[in-house]
C-alpha cells in the first residue's frame, strides 16, 4: 500500500471552469492536485528531479590495494651450532637473479678453521684417557669385591683371635704360670728332702770325709739351682700375669677395633669408589661425545659459511612480512665486506617470481561480502594499463596490529612483457556483489527515519522500501517499488546516506 499525505482541505466555494480544454477543481491547493509524473530528463529549475526505476545490472565492487608475493619465498638465515662470529666477505647484490647452489654469502672461516684444528689434535688424547679410565674401572669392578671381602674377612678372624684368647689362650697361660710355679716348687722341695736325708745318711755310715762332702756340696748346689728357677718362675709367672697378658689382651682388642673400622670403611668406601669411578668413566665418555659432537658440528658449521640459494630466484635483502621487506635497510648496512650478522638472523629472502600472487591489507569496513572465489581485476601501480585477472584465494579474520585483514589474490593473464615482481604493489577491484535485473535508485532519493527508508513518488506520494546493498550512488530496491515507478531526488546537500546494509523486510504499501 502507498500511503498519500493530503493536506488538510479549506472549505472554499466550488465551481468548475473549462477554459482551454482544461478542469480546474477551484478549493484545493495546487500542490495536492495529482500530476503526471516527472521524468529525470526534465531540466526546468522549478521542476523536482525525478527518476524513473528500471531493471538492470547491479554490482558492487571493493577497491583494495596489496602487494605483490611470490608463493615460493624461502627465508635465508644462517642456522650455525657451534660458531657465532659471522664476518662478511662478500655478498650477492640485493635484486640479484640467482639460481639453485649459487653463492649467496661468503662469511670469514680463518678462525673457524683453527678451531676445528685444535679439536682434532685433542681428540686422540681424549679417546686415550678415556680406554685408561675404562681399564680401571675394569679392574675395580673385579678387586672391589675382593677387597670387602678381605675387610668382613679380617674383622671375623680378628673376632676369633680375640675370643679363642680368652676363652683359651688366657687361662692356659695363666694355668701354666701356676704350674711352672708348683713345678719350680716341688723341684726346690725334692732337692731340699734329698740335701736332708743325704746329711742323715752320711752321718750314719763310714764314708770318708772328703766322699761325703763332695755329694753333699752337689746336693747343695742342686738345692740352690731349684731355689734360683722357683725366684725366676715366680718373677716370669708374675709378669705373665700382670704385663704380657693383659698387654696381649689389649693388643688384641686394639686390633679388632681397628679391623672392624677397616671393615666398615672399606665395606662402604671401595663400592663408593668403584661408582665414583663408573661416574668418572661415564663423564668421560659424554666428553669424548661431545668433543666429537662439537668437532662434527663445527665442521657443519664451516659448511654452512658459504650460503648457497636453495631455489631459483631474486635475492632481496631482509625478510618478508606480508609482502613487505621490512629488514632490507638494516640488512644494507651489515652485508658489506667486514659487516658483522648474528646467527639465525633472516639476511635474506629468495622470492621465485615466476608465481605470484597478490597480499591484500584488507581494513575492516571492506570486509564484508568479501569471499573465496570472487573476482575482478587488479593492475600495477607503475603500470595501470597492465590488467591482471584477479580471484579471491583466501581471507584471513584475525585482525593484525594495525586492524587489517589478510586477504590473498590469485592472478591469472599476466603479461610476461610486464615485469611482475615480488614486492610490487597494486590496486585491486573485487566484485562482491552482483544482480543481473535489479531495481536501484540515487541515494538522494531516499530518506530514512530510524529504520523505515521511504521514497516521494512524483506527485507527492511517500511510500516505504527495503533497500539491499549500495554501490557509490546507487541503491538496490528490494521491496516497494516496481519497474516504471517514478521517484522524486532530493537536493544532494540534504539527501541522506543509504547505509550499505539490508533492513528489515516490510509490508509493500501502495496508494491508489
Amino acid at each position: 500500500m502507498t500511503f498519500i499525505h493530503s493536506r488538510p482541505l479549506k472549505l472554499f466555494f466550488f465551481g468548475a471552469l473549462i477554459s482551454g480544454g482544461a478542469l480546474l477543481i477551484a478549493g484545493l491547493p495546487p500542490e495536492d492536485v495529482e500530476k503526471p509524473p516527472k521524468t529525470a530528463e526534465k531540466t526546468d529549475s522549478a521542476e523536482k528531479k525525478t527518476h524513473t526505476v528500471k531493471p538492470g545490472p547491479f554490482s558492487v565492487k571493493r577497491e583494495l590495494s596489496g602487494i605483490v608475493e611470490s608463493r615460493r619465498t624461502t627465508p635465508i638465515s644462517i642456522d650455525l651450532k657451534q660458531w657465532s662470529d659471522l664476518k662478511v666477505v662478500s655478498a650477492v647484490p640485493h635484486g640479484t637473479v640467482v639460481e639453485e647452489g649459487d653463492v649467496l654469502i661468503q662469511l670469514d672461516t680463518e678462525d673457524l678453521e683453527k678451531t676445528i684444528r685444535d679439536l682434532k689434535l685433542a681428540l686422540p688424547s681424549q679417546e686415550l684417557d678415556l680406554r685408561t679410565a675404562e681399564l680401571e674401572l675394569a679392574k675395580l669392578e673385579e678387586t672391589t669385591p675382593i677387597l670387602v671381602e678381605k675387610a668382613r674377612r679380617t674383622k671375623a678372624e680378628a673376632e676369633q683371635d680375640l675370643t679363642y684368647f680368652e676363652e683359651v689362650s688366657r687361662p692356659m697361660r695363666e694355668r701354666d704360670v701356676e704350674e711352672d710355679l708348683k713345678s719350680s716348687g716341688n723341684h726346690l722341695a725334692y732337692a731340699e728332702e734329698e740335701l736332708k736325708q743325704l746329711k742323715m745318711m752320711y752321718e750314719a755310715d763310714d764314708l770318708t770325709e772328703q766322699t761325703e762332702e763332695i755329694v753333699l756340696q752337689r746336693a747343695q748346689n742342686t738345692v740352690d739351682n731349684y731355689r734360683w728357677m722357683l725366684a725366676q718362675t715366680k718373677s716370669r709367672g708374675e709378669n705373665i700375669l700382670k704385663t704380657a697378658i693383659p698387654r696381649e689382651h689389649r693388643k688384641l682388642q686394639t686390633a679388632l677395633e681397628l679391623k672392624k673400622i677397616d671393615w666398615r670403611t672399606d665395606d662402604k668406601t671401595l663400592p663408593e669408589a668403584l661408582g665414583k669411578k663408573r661416574l668418572d668413566v661415564a663423564k668421560q665418555e659424554r666428553e669424548l661425545e661431545e668433543a666429537r659432537r662439537s668437532l662434527a658440528e663445527h665442521e657443519s658449521d664451516l659448511a654452512a659459511m658459504t650460503v648457497k640459494a636453495p631455489h631459483s630466484g631474486v635475492a632481496y635483502y631482509g625478510m618478508s612480512q606480508r609482502g613487505k621487506w621490512t629488514t632490507a635497510s638494516t640488512l644494507d648496512r651489515k652485508l658489506i665486506p667486514g659487516g658483522s650478522l648474528s646467527v639465525r638472523e633472516i639476511v635474506m629472502t629468495v622470492a621465485d617470481p615466476a608465481e605470484v600472487m597478490l597480499r591484500l591489507a584488507v581494513a575492516e569496513d571492506k570486509l564484508k561480502d568479501l569471499a573465496e572465489g570472487k573476482t575482478g581485476s587488479a593492475s600495477l601501480k607503475w603500470n595501470p594499463d597492465a590488467k591482471l585477472k584477479a580471484t579471491v584465494e583466501s581471507v584471513g579474520y584475525v585482525p593484525f596490529s594495525d586492524n587489517t585483514f589478510d586477504a590473498v589474490l590469485a592472478l591469472e593473464d599476466a603479461d610476461e612483457a610486464v615485469p611482475l615482481m615480488p614486492g610490487m604493489t597494486a590496486d585491486a577491484e573485487i566484485e562482491v556483489y552482483s544482480a543481473k535485473n535489479a531495481l536501484t535508485v540515487p541515494k538522494n532519493a531516499i530518506q530514512k527515519e530510524g529504520d523505515i527508508e521511504t521514497v516521494t513518488l512524483a506527485g507527492g506520494a511517500v511510500r516505504e522500501i527495503r533497500t539491499g546493498r549500495t554501490s557509490k550512488d546507487q541503491v538496490e530496491v528490494l521491496e516497494g517499488l516496481a519497474e516504471g515507478d517514478v521517484v522524486e531526488l532530493q537536493d544532494e546537500k540534504k539527501a541522506k546516506s543509504a547505509p550499505d546494509k539490508k533492513a528489515k523486510p516490510a509490508p509493500d504499501k501502495k496508494g491508489a
